[in-house]
Formats: structure tokens, C-alpha cells, sequence
């Protein structure tokens, strides 16, 4: 009797750390669901996070999309843009949500953009800047219209804080600066007018 009661409690004890390990593994982040395989790089989560400023430097699209593209996207923080926060004024014309986050189109006279706010699911316990980050998402869905999957228009005019990104240079993707450049993740937001 008394090793039907041990094995009885051994099964029970292992079917609660196994449901555990299964809400802690269903709440944590992973490339799947926050982005692809660069996902800790566009969450600020990274290894190299501690060599980006997070003061801002001012800038404009223009300047930004004439940067040189490196000759492969860098899978770690290896170029000053990487290692920087800027801040540009720009008219946000679209927005939608896609995975990891919500993709943002930015205008400046006859530049353009992309910058990204991810998900607060997916900011990890090593994100840096994770209250500024989550609080962007907050505030833009409150103030601006909650993201959905399809592309919505919108006129606002904002300051936008962001760390530098290179993504891939995506031919066709709304908005998309030519060299590939981002702002990613999305660190600061002004709204001007227009949400």
C-alpha cells in the first residue's frame, strides 16, 4: 500500500512539473512566434544589447536610407547603426500587424522607411528598454487603432525612437527602405497629430 501511495505521488509530481515546463516554454518568447531567427536582435534581447545608446540621436529618413547596406545582414550588432538609437520626425502612412509585431510605414519628403513595435510577448526578461518598448505598443494601440493583419492607412505625424536595423533587402515590401535599413524595435513614440 504505502508503494502505491509513493508511486501515486511520484506520477503526480511529475505530471505537474511537466503542465509547468509547458505554461513557462507557451509563455516564452521563440523565433516562431516573434519574427524568425534574428528575433532577440529586433527585441533588444540580444547578446550585444549592452553596446547599443539608447539616447537618441536625431536623423532623417533620407539620411538613414543613404546609409551603405553591409554586405550581408548582420546577424549580431556589428555596425554603428546597430548600436545606436535614432529619432526621426516622419508621417506614418500604414501600419499592420505581422508576425512579431506591428510593421510601420515612414515618410519624409520623398523617403521612406519601415520601423517596427514588437509584440510585449514577445520581450524576453533580458530585453533592454522593455517598459519603453511595451509602453509604445500601449500607447500606439490606445491612441492610434489596434493592428490588424491587413495593411490600414493613416496620416499621423510622429517622432518615432527606434535602435538601427538592417533587414533583408525586401523588394516590394510597403515602404521599405532601398538599403534595407530599419528602426527595430521601436523604443519612443510622439504623436504629433493624426491618431
Amino acid at each position: 500500500m504505502k508503494r502505491a501511495g509513493l508511486i501515486a505521488a511520484l506520477l503526480i509530481a511529475a505530471t505537474a512539473a511537466a503542465a509547468a515546463a509547458n505554461v513557462r516554454s507557451a509563455s516564452s518568447p521563440t523565433a516562431a512566434r516573434c519574427g524568425g531567427a534574428l528575433w532577440q536582435l529586433k527585441t533588444l534581447s540580444d547578446p550585444g544589447r549592452a553596446s547599443v545608446s539608447l539616447t537618441p540621436s536625431s536623423t532623417t529618413i533620407a539620411a538613414i536610407a543613404d546609409r551603405r547596406f553591409p554586405r550581408q545582414p548582420p546577424r549580431e550588432r556589428r555596425t554603428a547603426f546597430q548600436r545606436q538609437t535614432w529619432e526621426v520626425v516622419a508621417q506614418l502612412t500604414a501600419f499592420r500587424l505581422e508576425t512579431g509585431g506591428v510593421r510601420l510605414v515612414l515618410v519624409d519628403s520623398n523617403s521612406n522607411m519601415n520601423a517596427v513595435i514588437p509584440l510585449p510577448s514577445c520581450l524576453s526578461s533580458r530585453t533592454r528598454a522593455r517598459a519603453q518598448i511595451a509602453k509604445v505598443w500601449k500607447q500606439f494601440s490606445l491612441d492610434c487603432a489596434r493592428p490588424k493583419s491587413d495593411w490600414q492607412p493613416l496620416g499621423a505625424v510622429v517622432y518615432v525612437q527606434g535602435v538601427g536595423y538592417w533587414s533583408q533587402r525586401q523588394q516590394g515590401l510597403r515602404g521599405a527602405a532601398p538599403n534595407g535599413a530599419e528602426l527595430h524595435p521601436v523604443t519612443g513614440l510622439r504623436i504629433v497629430v493624426g491618431c
